[in-house]
């Protein structure tokens, strides 16, 4: 007997009617989410992660990145299209990969509208999102106010065998070392270092966090930090005493200002999703970027119109620093990129990492 198809017709179709439906559903929804892709190497849960999930609300795409604490110049290198945008804890580290030729420029009106000129990248090849101060934390139980107000002071012999300070060759000290290179000039900038690490009181090592630790602990009386671990460690309960054991010194106020450390974001050569990586890095610029940034890692902002961290407003106060805001010795990035090679040469030479 011949089959007719048309007898079985009325029960296969609402189930095909059905399965169409659903991956009518399904899959218009899986194509339009886009993906942007980031590297970066500040870490995927720290302060990168409130400014990638807004915009992820905000935008409908997933980020994805690739996140490492070393060798970014090299990984551009190596896949310079495997990431849309890159971020750096390090602006540095951007000139150095602008001098590659690894970046493209940045075209947005937005972007260069908002940011100050002082903050783009040469070439608009990058931008400045934030910024922190490399500041002299001093115990204040055991060192008067006034005692140390300059980083040249660090080199003084009353200091001997009295300051902290991380690794030489950790990048917020080769980027300090660099812009004193840059400023001061090799043969000052030289003996600063050298006799920085004469007065040191213990093998460089950790976090920034520790050397308050050890100023805490009375294991030293002065130590090299960045400014935004003061608001963290007086927000984390394990190390408010850490914070509450020092004061702040913002060094060379009376001369040409403290030395700031710099992030930045950029496009990479990938052009392949252009106009969503534009958006993020305009979302990173605006004045909610840029009030997310300052919220979640206690930086300045770029931005004059986003205010400085409640937590950081009264430092330097005595100094006569108002409302946080402190006077800077602007070290030009291209300038610091020149000197990098020459401040890890020099923390070789003098074995500043060496045990103690």
């Amino acid at each position: 007997m011949n089959h007719d198809p048309t007898r079985t017709l009325p029960r296969t179709l609402p189930r095909l009617l059905l399965l169409a439906g659903a991956l009518a559903l399904a899959g218009p929804a899986t194509a339009q989410q886009r993906v942007l892709r980031i590297v970066s190497d500040r870490t995927d849960q720290g302060t990168l992660r409130p400014i990638l999930d807004a915009f992820e609300a905000r935008s409908g795409a997933k980020v994805e990145g690739v996140f490492m604490d070393q060798g970014l110049v090299n990984r551009l290198e190596t896949r310079p299209t495997e990431a849309d945008v890159v971020i750096t804890k390090d602006a540095e580290l951007m000139e150095i990969a602008a001098q590659r030729g690894l970046l493209d420029p940045i075209e947005s009106t937005t972007i260069k509208a908002e940011i100050p000129k002082e903050f783009m990248g040469r070439d608009n090849l990058y931008f400045v999102d934030a910024y922190r101060a490399r500041l002299i934390f001093y115990s204040n139980t055991r060192v008067k106010p006034g005692e140390i107000s300059s980083y040249d002071g660090l080199a003084s012999p009353k200091w001997k065998g009295r300051i902290c300070i991380r690794s030489g060759s950790h990048d917020y000290n080769l980027a300090l070392f660099g812009q004193f290179l840059s400023s001061y000039g090799e043969a000052k900038a030289r003996s600063v270092v050298q006799g920085l690490s004469d007065n040191l009181a213990r093998t460089p090592k950790g976090n920034d966090r520790e050397q308050a630790r050890g100023i805490f602990e009375g294991k030293c009386d002065v130590a090299v930090v960045n400014s935004y671990y003061y608001a963290l460690m007086q927000a984390n309960a394990q190390q408010k005493p850490w914070a509450d054991a020092v004061n702040v010194v913002f060094p060379n106020q009376e001369a040409k200002g403290t030395f700031i450390m710099r992030s930045a974001s950029a496009l990479t050569k990938n052009r392949d999703n252009r106009d969503l990586a534009n958006r993020f890095l305009e979302f990173v610029a605006s004045r909610e970027g840029q009030q997310m940034m300052v919220d979640a890692t206690k930086q300045y902002s770029v931005r004059p119109d986003v205010p400085v961290p409640p937590l950081m407003v009264k430092l330097g106060a005595e100094q006569g620093i108002v409302g946080g805001r402190f006077k800077i010795d602007f070290v030009p990035l291209e300038a610091m990129a020149g000197k990098r090679e020459e401040a890890i040469k020099l923390v070789n030479e003098i074995k500043f990492d060496r045990e103690r």
